[in-house]
């Protein structure tokens, strides 16, 4: 994908990272009679940077964002809005989509295995006469594990499969309330109503299933959900559901 070209966007819908005073008056800046915000780029690869709107001057922050010089206005009543942005570190995922796109795509759903065995160990213990005596114990070790050397152990498999939130701000009794998504499995099924999304907005969730040890040997992560349930990678837009027209 191609570096994104960062946009001047309007207040109401600016990909935020703000705290609300004015820079003032510095060398960097020298801005003093409105209120604004500086945009903020970070880079995560050479094809792909985030976004964000930030009052300051500092030349970067601690999360890695870069000061640049150009700038919106915002007004006094928009303070609260964009303070909310910054305490939950959101950002417009619209135009940061190249991101989420990337984000999508390295996540890669797999397979983890149950296993169960025991082992006998030795062990010593020493008296106060300086007697040793040797002695040993059964231990039981199990857990899961993506080594699927252990497939045919017990035939107990899960899928991890990775979903993406994402958030929305809303004025409930005049005061700001985050909403967070539901989890779902390509983040624009949510994002034209929760427009914001922070740098990591994917969970993974397993679902288990239980197989005979031969049958778990032999699978494969497409052998436990329809091809429906993977992001639409081919898609490269924010967007779902493009109608074509000629």
């Amino acid at each position: 994908m191609k570096k994104k070209n960062i946009i001047k966007l309007l207040p109401y819908i600016v990909a935020s990272s703000i705290t609300l005073s004015g820079c003032g008056s510095t060398p960097s800046c020298g801005i003093t009679n409105n209120r604004h915000v500086h945009l903020y780029t970070k880079e995560i690869n050479d094809d792909i940077t985030i976004s964000k709107y930030k009052d300051s001057e500092q030349e970067s922050d601690l999360n890695g964002y870069t000061w640049n010089q150009d700038y919106i206005e915002i007004t006094k009543k928009d303070e609260e809005f964009y303070k909310a942005l910054n305490n939950y570190s959101l950002f417009n995922g619209i135009d940061n989509f190249d991101y989420l796109y990337y984000e999508m795509s390295s996540n890669h759903d797999y397979l983890e295995y149950y296993y169960e065995y025991t082992t006998t160990e030795t062990y010593t213990t020493k008296d106060s006469q300086g007697n040793v005596t040797v002695h040993t114990r059964t231990v039981t070790h199990n857990g899961w594990t993506k080594n699927q050397n252990y497939s045919h152990n017990t035939g107990e498999v899960r899928l991890a499969h990775h979903k993406y939130c994402a958030y929305k701000i809303n004025y409930i009794n005049g005061y700001i309330n985050i909403e967070r998504s539901p989890y779902v499995d390509d983040i624009r099924e949510v994002l034209q109503d929760y427009p914001y999304v922070k740098e990591d907005n994917s969970t993974v969730e397993y679902t288990k299933y239980k197989y005979t040890k031969h049958e778990a040997k032999f699978l494969d992560v497409e052998d436990l959900y329809d091809v429906n349930e993977h992001p639409d990678l081919s898609n490269t837009t924010p967007y779902l559901n493009i109608i074509k027209t000629k």
